[in-house]
């Protein structure tokens, strides 16, 4: 089976390059001399132009030996971007070769140079992130870029570790308490159910519109309907226990025991539903590129 491309690498490189790439407009938004006489912005913006480089390169690197190219550091974004038909690759290539002479510190380049050259093609970055995007969406039909593979390891991951824990509170409350190593190896075998199907919500969050969320990421999809809204409490409940397990909140051995029991059940409808909706996007998805 062909391999394809590996979609949670390539957006995460984007994310971060589009983090970078936001920071570096903000500093070039700077009247010239205050940009070159201020320090701590000229650090800002090496750290940010290096970070922005490297988080180009994570896709080409990937992408060119999935494609058989042979590339160097130097050529890897050239070579891609003429790969998939990208425009205005002659700026792509001084770009490149700009970072390398930047980077040399054999080969100084003043701040009035490195603002004047980022103020004109710092855009290079959006219009190659943008290209490479189109053609995986165009080649893969992914065009929501959704990791399948990710989001089915880390479902197996959920229902493993749960029946795991269905296996240590089968052996009773008594037990359970006079044995710390059952506190432990269940305590670990949530966090890893919690965090694995934390990883499926935060991929796919973006993808059904939640833009903005932070540990309250599956609280999200049951405000906008992903996940059913009598789930609401199951949610909380769960979030709030694993918030528990890794502070220094103290969880006795019954009120784990106790929350477990009454928890490991909810993974499984919480996936469900995820899922249900998952494939209600990706069908109407289908149909709006038909129509």
């Amino acid at each position: 089976m062909k391999k394809g491309p590996n979609i949670s690498l390539i957006v995460e490189s984007f994310q971060n390059l589009e983090k970078a790439y936001i920071d570096l407009k903000k500093n070039l938004s700077l009247p010239k001399e205050e940009f070159v006489s201020n320090k701590l912005v000229l650090d800002k913006v090496r750290i940010d132009f290096n970070l922005a480089f490297e988080s180009s390169m994570r896709p080409c690197r990937h992408l060119s030996t999935l494609y058989g190219l042979k590339t160097t550091s130097k050529d890897c974004l050239l070579k891609l971007a003429e790969y998939i038909g990208m425009e205005d690759i002659k700026t792509l290539q001084r770009f490149t070769d700009f970072y390398f002479k930047y980077r040399d510190l054999k080969d100084s380049v003043s701040a009035e140079e490195l603002y004047e050259f980022l103020k004109e093609n710092l855009v290079v970055f959006k219009k190659y992130a943008q290209a490479v995007v189109e053609h995986i969406k165009k080649t893969t039909g992914n065009y929501l870029l959704i990791d399948f593979d990710m989001l089915n390891e880390k479902a197996k991951h959920v229902k493993e570790s749960v029946k795991k824990i269905d296996f240590v509170l089968s052996q009773g409350i008594e037990e359970f308490k006079t044995k710390p190593m059952y506190y432990d190896r269940v305590k670990y075998f949530y966090q890893v159910a919690y965090d694995s199907l934390f990883d499926i919500c935060k991929h796919l969050a973006p993808k059904f519109g939640v833009k903005k969320f932070g540990d309250d990421c599956l609280s999200k999809l049951v405000e906008i309907g992903v996940i059913r809204q009598d789930r609401y409490m199951d949610v909380f409940k769960m979030t709030q226990l694993k918030n528990k397990l890794i502070s220094t909140w103290e969880v006795s051995p019954e009120e784990l025991y106790a929350s477990l029991s009454e928890l490991k059940d909810k993974f499984e409808p919480v996936m469900k539903d995820i899922s249900v909706s998952l494939k209600r996007l990706l069908e109407d998805k289908a149909k709006g590129a038909v129509g």
